[in-house]
């Protein structure tokens, strides 16, 4: 399949070809492409668009659906469409596995009117798809959730992680910078050691001292995205050579690479498999990819033909072309 780049011909969909809408939604923003396809997969790109977290789960539908049409709305008004001439929709959404979510985003395609070809996955499936040959083996997601999502070669799939912050989502951004404010307030209470990170999150938050994290942090809108933003900071100090950044990178390293070898475990993988992988601390760090891959060659078995996916919503574009090319 080929893609578009960002200034081709965005000329209107001509005839031959389907106007097709992909979206990638997560706990920290959502993605929305436009596309045209002709009938052989290939795409022009037509228009993006950008909004905050879509995560229903943890974002709530308001402020999910606020971000879905804020993305949507982008998108066509730089196509100069509307959502009557979009022939395929594909939602690729974190915690869409629920029925609950399904339900809610179902009513919203049917509010704005996104065609009766609807498909709403997990936003995980679009990086197996892009990133594996064959369609099969693990996709990881490390943003500022985790999530590790397998199908085996028959097609049975089983999904690892996506608990959210109150009780999972171990190895995440948000796993990163909440134990980054740890360690902080550990050293600032002389009962852990010192650390580069306590200037550089003083820095980062727009503080002065640690008494004044909390206050900061607790004052945001979106508490949960705030404390994920701080995962970068953490990583640069850990590449910095900072022993407590690299202990808490080792940890975080360590949680997701259970994942992947929980999922590898409940497929019964007896062989090497492809591992696609995404979001935005793998894909913004080759420190913490370097880390991973370090620790994922001690799976048994080890992944191999490891990938980095950039773009998810481009895997949305293959789910759209199959969804069109007719059942199955």
């Amino acid at each position: 399949m080929t893609t578009a780049h960002p200034g081709s011909n965005r000329r209107p969909p001509v005839a031959g070809e389907h106007l097709v809408l992909c979206i990638d939604g997560g706990g920290t923003k959502t993605a929305a492409l436009l596309a045209a396809m002709d009938d052989d997969g290939g795409t022009r790109e037509l228009g993006r668009g950008r909004g905050g977290p879509s995560n229903v789960l943890l974002a709530g539908a308001e402020l999910s659906l606020g971000s879905l049409n804020q993305a949507v709305d982008q998108a066509l008004g730089e196509a100069n469409v509307d959502c009557q001439n979009v022939d395929c929709s594909v939602l690729a959404l974190a915690g869409s596995t629920s029925e609950d979510v399904r339900n809610v985003v179902a009513a919203w395609t049917k509010s704005r009117q996104l065609t009766s070809h609807v498909v709403i996955i997990h936003d995980s499936y679009p990086v197996l798809v892009s990133g594996t040959e064959q369609g099969w083996g693990i996709a990881l997601i490390v943003g500022t959730g985790s999530v590790a999502f397998g199908v085996d070669p028959a097609g049975t799939a089983i999904t690892r992680g996506g608990w959210g912050h109150w009780f999972g989502d171990k190895g995440s951004g948000f796993a990163l910078g909440r134990q980054a404010l740890a360690a902080v307030a550990e050293a600032a209470d002389d009962i852990g050691p010192e650390t580069m990170l306590t200037d550089m999150v003083l820095e980062k938050l727009g503080v002065s001292d640690p008494r004044s994290m909390l206050k900061r942090i607790s004052s945001g809108v979106e508490t949960r995205r705030d404390i994920a933003a701080l995962a970068p900071t953490v990583l640069e100090a850990a590449e910095r050579q900072d022993r407590v950044a690299r202990l808490i990178v080792s940890d975080a390293v360590s949680e997701i690479v259970k994942l992947v070898g929980s999922v590898s475990k409940g497929l019964a993988f007896s062989r090497p498999f492809p591992l696609a992988l995404a979001g935005g601390v793998i894909s913004g760090s080759q420190y913490f990819r370097d880390e991973l891959s370090d620790l994922l060659c001690r799976l048994q078995p080890a992944p191999e033909k490891i990938s980095v996916v950039y773009e998810p919503v481009m895997g949305c574009l293959k789910i759209a072309h199959a969804k069109l090319a007719g059942p199955g």
